[in-house]
């Protein structure tokens, strides 16, 4: 019998010959796959934008404003490294250049170092419409109620003024009892819940890190007598905004773990709380990220249970573990850097709760992927109506990597996001990455490191 193997001189045509024609194949559609993969005209514009500013610039290195206009369609378009170095030139050349003291007072607010953003913004909130929001965030982070109050009012924002005005007097978030606790999940999927006790009351809620302050049920809310404001504000969760009212929960009990007078809003979940537990009790709710970066935080679905301890005395980590790192935009929204299906680098808004699946994106990001919607998904269904007022429909993803962590196929959510919120910070990104990309994984946050760590079993 004759081998014609690849070391065979006659497997070795054979081989070269069919590597020959699918890339000659590969070519000839190139023109077809580019015409039909296409992004969203908004993203295209900012394209077109860089591209613009990038001819402008030429010969103009000492231009201030065709400088930072450059930096700008970086900064836009999520290349940070281009933009701080164009602003920072700018900067150079004329210190009080407000367009560029807001440029990088963005970027160390995403960077999580929010007495630069102070700094920076001082005498250029002028700088665009978003410095001003930048600058309020900053106050928040760093607890400077009173100065994010007088803001908020300023900028329209009873609302949150109201709420931030009752923060202003004190005593917000007192923690007792327990330093360090570990609280098993009651169930896994299709998110975390665990029990805690609300203003004495036990109940269950939900562990979502795509969410700000806590986010309380209306009906069992009442029950358990949390202290309602008069206001009403929008707040970032599940893809959306949502309104909520502006409430305080007067105690908060974590296995032992008190924590008092912690900023809330309540909506109605009645409907979300049936599909993350259908069989059982009503959620009570939701504990998001501002209350998780007090403590050092792991979420460990693989061994079901929540862990917090003292901030900055977080488990050691073995040396296989992959680290992530992740950003913070506006108040409390993690974000992290990955590709979908072998796609473009996007920027993806961590939010754990999100259930039934992994990805999930607007509509216009799946499209320009290639990614076809299915079948209406009965958790998508019921879990997008509550929030969104419209289902999600579910899409076969081929797979998503973030860093060192990958997933092959796995369940995406056309329209988990909202188109809207895109740009929210003036910056693009593209999709949530949910539940369950997370499922298996202990994930401890490392928020002096600004790392995701994922520890497989």
């Amino acid at each position: 019998m004759t081998r014609t193997g690849v070391g065979h001189p006659a497997g070795a045509r054979r081989l070269a010959a069919a590597a020959l024609t699918l890339a000659l194949g590969a070519a000839l559609a190139l023109p077809a796959l580019a015409d039909w993969l296409q992004p969203d005209p908004s993203f295209k514009d900012a394209q077109y934008s860089l591209r613009a500013a990038q001819r402008d610039t030429v010969g103009q290195g000492r231009n201030a404003v065709r400088l930072d206009t450059l930096a700008i369609a970086h900064l836009r378009l999520a290349h940070f490294t281009d933009a701080r170095r164009l602003f920072r030139r700018v900067i150079a050349i004329d210190s009080l250049d407000v367009a560029a003291r807001a440029g990088l007072a963005r970027l160390a607010l995403f960077a999580d170092r929010p007495a630069e953003t102070e700094s920076l913004l001082a005498g250029a909130l002028d700088a665009d419409d978003l410095a001003p929001q930048d600058l309020l965030a900053a106050h928040i982070r760093l607890r400077r109620w009173t100065e994010a109050a007088t803001l908020a009012e300023s900028l329209g924002m009873s609302g949150r003024a109201e709420m931030l005005s009752r923060m202003a007097e004190g005593d917000t978030g007192t923690v007792s009892g327990n330093a360090e606790v570990r609280i098993p999940f009651m169930r896994l999927l299709p998110v975390p819940l665990v029990r805690v006790k609300l203003n004495g009351q036990s109940v269950l809620m939900a562990i979502d890190l795509g969410a700000g302050d806590l986010l309380v049920d209306d009906f069992l809310g009442r029950q358990a007598k949390v202290r309602l404001l008069t206001s009403q504000t929008p707040v970032p969760w599940g893809g959306t905004q949502v309104t909520v009212r502006n409430a305080v929960v007067q105690l908060l009990d974590l296995g032992g773990m008190r924590i008092e007078n912690l900023p809330a809003g309540v909506l109605a979940l009645r409907k979300w709380g049936l599909m993350m537990n259908p069989d059982g009790e009503r959620v009570a709710g939701v504990i998001g990220l501002n209350l998780l970066r007090r403590f050092a935080t792991v979420i460990d679905y693989h061994a079901g249970r929540l862990e917090l301890r003292p901030l900055g005395s977080a488990p050691a980590v073995p040396p296989g573990a992959r680290r992530v790192p992740f950003e913070l935009w506006g108040e409390s929204e993690m974000m992290v850097y990955g590709s979908i299906g072998g796609g473009r680098r996007m920027a993806m808004w961590v939010a754990t709760g999100v259930p039934g699946c992994g990805i999930g994106a607007p509509s216009e990001v799946f499209e320009e992927l290639g990614i076809k919607a299915g079948v209406l998904s009965r958790v998508m269904k019921g879990a997008g109506g509550p929030l969104q007022g419209s289902p999600w429909v579910q899409a076969s993803v081929p797979g998503v990597v973030v860093g060192p962590v990958a997933h092959g196929r796995m369940e995406g959510a056309s329209g988990a996001m909202d188109s809207g919120e895109m740009w929210r910070h003036g910056v693009r990104r593209d999709a949530v990455l949910a539940g369950d990309f997370f499922r298996g994984f202990r994930l401890t946050i490392d928020w002096t490191r600004h790392e995701l760590v994922f520890e497989e079993d």
